[in-house]
């Protein structure tokens, strides 16, 4: 009877409190409930407030009975430290999670021990920040089983290491930047396995990274630690998770650009390589390409970003034109042929994605080629010059020749003997 009394003056008390958190209907007389009114919420923390400022000049002392009530930590006296306790729980509880005051303050004073949670994370460099997918904790029904309570993300401690080969052989690692970032947003990794595709709920963050950062004669290292929320407290677990950080992205965004209008088409199906023409992103191509960045690049895409969404969507959005098919195209710019009409070859293919790359101002040429080792079965492909370095591209389609797909793969240039 008296539980249930306790419950009936919780209801009422809840829905008397007009626009105010739901607290938890807690039982009379529980650790916190220092006002004896079946909830443990802000009120409480006031009324320890008062008590302890009127301590100081002279306050009538809490009978023992109160005193145990309001005593959050069990030290033995009632201060800002209970109150500052009890607000803890009642935001916890209002934001969800079912949990006793006398819980809630083991955890907070004992803690979780060695608490580990292994994500899977992927990293990507982006515009002087690292982007980061981690697994969501909160969709791990295991964990959610182990404890009820809840499991949550707060905040993740990112760490960026550098690694170089000392003389010896050995390698010699280097801490470049950490930071702890508790802005997190929701997202999902997709993968396939044996041919079905598969979606898995992620954290999403960023961490900023140094501008310049050396990628020539070393290599980086993303270390992640998470910080969760278990029934309101806060828990850093105790292991990482790693990740290789590429740097090819980083290379990308660094290039210094130099916007032009005009990219040139080499013939390599002849040794030494010779030129052959000059083709010019026109006026109504770049047309073509604003519109195509404003329908689908976002503001936080980096260079590497927009380049990579651009291949994919060519490859996967762009009609191979066999046959008859061509003669729709066969007047067309690259550019109008792919992203308009969603038609191609190689050239078109290969083209659309190089004038993109010129009108953002990379070093980037056209290759007339031979794809069989034969000289059989003329061919185009893009390369690209970072830095001194070359790196060749294929687009290639969604369909038979799915297997010619690469974004900036590490050559040796094909016109270095150029005539």
């Amino acid at each position: 009877m008296r539980k249930a009394m306790a419950a009936m003056t919780a209801l009422a008390l809840t829905v008397s409190a007009v626009g105010a958190l739901p607290a938890r209907a807690a039982e009379t007389h529980s650790l916190g409930d220092c006002n004896c009114d079946g909830q443990v919420n802000a009120s409480d923390a006031t009324e320890v407030l008062k008590y302890y400022s009127a301590l100081s000049t002279g306050g009538d002392v809490w009978a023992d009975d109160k005193v145990r009530l309001a005593d959050m930590d069990g030290d033995g006296k009632v201060d800002s430290t209970d109150a500052s306790h009890i607000l803890g729980y009642y935001s916890a509880v209002s934001t969800g999670t079912d949990i006793t005051p006398e819980k809630y303050m083991q955890y907070r004073t004992k803690g979780f021990g060695e608490f580990s949670y292994y994500s899977s994370i992927e990293v990507r460099a982006g515009n002087g920040c690292v982007k980061i997918k981690a697994n969501d904790i909160s969709a791990d029904e295991y964990l959610q089983q182990q404890y009820p309570e809840g499991v949550t993300s707060c905040a993740y401690d990112v760490s960026v290491y550098r690694y170089t080969a000392n003389a010896d052989g050995t390698e010699k690692s280097e801490l470049v930047c950490s930071e702890t970032v508790r802005d997190i947003g929701k997202g999902e990794r997709v993968y396939r396995y044996y041919g079905e595709e598969y979606r898995q709920p992620v954290d999403v963050f960023s961490a900023a990274l140094p501008q310049e950062l050396e990628t020539k004669g070393c290599s980086y290292r993303v270390e992640v630690r998470g910080h969760y929320k278990i029934g309101g407290v806060e828990v850093t677990a105790a292991n990482t998770s790693t990740a290789a950080l590429d740097t090819l992205p980083l290379i990308v965004n660094n290039a210094k650009l130099t916007p032009h209008d005009a990219y040139k088409l080499y013939n390599i199906k002849v040794n030494p390589p010779v030129y052959k023409a000059t083709y010019y992103v026109t006026a109504a191509d770049k047309k073509i390409l604003d519109d195509f960045a404003a329908e689908h690049f976002t503001p936080d895409m980096s260079n590497y970003d927009k380049i990579e969404y651009t291949w994919d969507w060519l490859n996967k959005n762009v009609t191979y034109a066999s046959g008859s098919l061509y003669n729709d195209i066969i007047s067309d710019s690259w550019v109008s042929a792919c992203f308009v009409k969603k038609k191609g070859q190689c050239l078109q293919y290969n083209g659309a994605l190089a004038e993109m790359l010129a009108y953002m101002g990379y070093d980037v040429y056209m290759l007339e080629m031979w794809l069989n080792p034969d000289g059989t079965n003329q061919h185009f492909r893009a390369e690209v010059v970072i830095d001194g370095q070359a790196y060749s591209i294929e687009v290639g389609n969604n369909g038979s020749y799915a297997g010619w797909l690469w974004l900036f793969r590490p050559i040796e240039s094909s016109i270095k003997d150029l005539k």
